[in-house]
């Protein structure tokens, strides 16, 4: 048996374009198996500075390359249209390969506002195209372990959860790409970016959610890009966001970028009737049953923190290519594949509910089709 080649066009030329074409670099090298054979892969990189698109090319080895979008998909037999262009540019190049009838990938967010986002998830449907976005944090090695405990029930119902993210970007802007502080080119700051991340991962480990709370703060207004010089930053970089989860639990997610001390980020705590939960991006611990007690003294220093936690096993993984290499399987099998657009356009709502929150300074109640 063999399996027809999966041709895949990556939008970009940036920090994320270069995560998915490595990850499908790797995939062609080490393809993808389906039913004993495997799955070749072609790779194509779009971008409109040439000087970059070459350079790109030639560190993942592109089989062909465009600077000219309009007609490149159809030119090059494209199977898949992978975007990871900026935010604001995410509609219209999607939007085109979904009616060319081609399968789409893309980074988050869906679009770079609610209608946006409605429209293309109804447009991939109806056109029957597999769908995908992707939500990194899911499919990195604590969220997947502290997922499976979870799912055991072992740890009986959850309590509550709280996130906390961030680190530190200076005025000159060096260490995240300058269009982000750029509302322009972002379509919002550290709500729209970051909580799309935790509304994602929160939803999907704990139950859904169906209200939230948010207050924000502006952080570092005048900045600095070292291409462009001083720009006005005029969105917000900080979040402090309440969440209420349809199981009965509830949440809270800290995220931020002018924080000073920075972790395994996210540091992710779960409490649950039985036990608890701490997990970063990479490493899990779970502490079962009541666990030492605390016992107050103000005078006394207390225990380490960790004293009866036991380190779970986790393993390591490139979230980006786990999750194309399933994209791919979901091709050529025609199973179901997650997180797709539809879950891409419930997490846009709760964002979106979060705005409302903070303009409205009340708690926003959210509906879940």
């Amino acid at each position: 048996m063999t399996h027809d080649p999966v041709t895949f066009l990556v939008l970009g030329t940036g920090r994320m374009a270069h995560r998915h074409a490595g990850a499908l670099a790797k995939i062609r090298t080490e393809p993808e198996v389906v039913a004993g054979a495997a799955v070749p892969i072609i790779l194509g990189i779009y971008g409109r500075n040439i000087d970059r698109l070459k350079t790109m090319a030639d560190v993942f080895s592109a089989d062909f390359m465009s600077d000219h979008l309009e007609g490149s998909i159809d030119r090059f037999d494209v199977d898949v249209v992978d975007n990871c262009l900026v935010n604001r540019l995410h509609y219209k190049p999607l939007m085109q390969a979904v009616a060319a009838g081609k399968h789409v990938f893309t980074d988050k967010p869906l679009g770079a506002t609610l209608p946006e986002s409605e429209k293309l998830a109804a447009a991939a449907l109806k056109a029957g195209v597999r769908h995908g976005i992707i939500q990194n944090m899911r499919f990195q090695g604590g969220p997947q372990a502290a997922k499976k405990l979870l799912d055991t029930g072992d740890l009986g119902p959850v309590f509550h959860a709280r996130v906390v993210f961030g680190y530190n970007v200076p005025a000159l802007v060096t260490n995240r790409p300058p269009w982000f502080f750029k509302r322009e080119e972002s379509a919002g700051g550290v709500v729209h970016d970051m909580m799309a991340h935790f509304y994602d991962l929160l939803g999907w480990m704990i139950s859904p959610i169906i209200s939230t709370h948010c207050l924000t703060f502006d952080g570092i207004t005048e900045r600095e890009d070292p291409d462009h010089g001083p720009f006005r930053s005029d969105v917000e970089e900080s979040c402090a966001v309440n969440l209420r989860f349809e199981n009965g639990a509830i949440g809270q997610v800290f995220s931020s970028w002018v924080r000073r001390r920075h972790e395994d980020i996210p540091t992710i705590e779960i409490d649950c009737a039985n036990g608890g939960l701490l997990v970063t991006a990479n490493r899990c611990w779970v502490q079962r049953g009541d666990g030492p007690l605390f016992h107050y003294d103000p005078a006394a220093e207390q225990d380490d923190p960790l004293h009866g936690w036991e380190p779970v096993k986790t393993t390591p993984a490139d979230p980006f290519e786990v999750q194309l290499r399933a994209f791919v399987r979901s091709i050529v099998t025609g199973d179901a594949y997650s997180p797709d657009w539809s879950e891409a356009l419930r997490t846009h709502r709760w964002v979106e509910a979060a705005y409302e929150s903070n303009a409205s300074g009340h708690e926003t109640h959210i509906e879940n089709p």
